[in-house]
């Protein structure tokens, strides 16, 4: 009982930091998804790619510029694979019905429609 009037006559310090720390959770998830969102990269890419194509930049430019997009895709990959790993150690065998490994596969942009 004592517990229970302690969190009683603490909620008006408590509640406050739960608050606080909710919402920087929440920028924290939102940052992290927008940080590993590789759709920009992607844009990135295929302006470069359409900037040579026109001419407006050479091969060593487009190589220059090319090089840490790739590098970012790469990264981004690697780490949506450990997330994917992080997620299937963290599973456990008791889940119910079809609760079976979870597959991730990498299409290649040109294959997808």
């Amino acid at each position: 009982m004592l517990g229970l009037v302690g969190k009683l006559l603490a909620l008006p310090y408590t509640l406050p930091a739960a608050g606080i720390r909710y919402c920087l959770n929440k920028v924290v998830e939102v940052a992290d998804q927008e940080y590993y969102d590789d759709e920009p990269v992607k844009e990135q890419l295929m302006l470069l790619a359409l900037q040579l194509e026109e001419g407006e930049v050479d091969e060593m430019e487009f190589r220059r510029r090319e090089a840490p997009l790739l590098v970012r895709l790469r990264e981004i990959k690697e780490h949506r694979k450990a997330l994917l790993a992080e997620e299937l150690a963290a599973r456990q065998p008791d889940e119910g019905e079809g609760a079976g490994p979870r597959v991730q596969i990498d299409i290649p942009d040109e294959l997808r429609g």
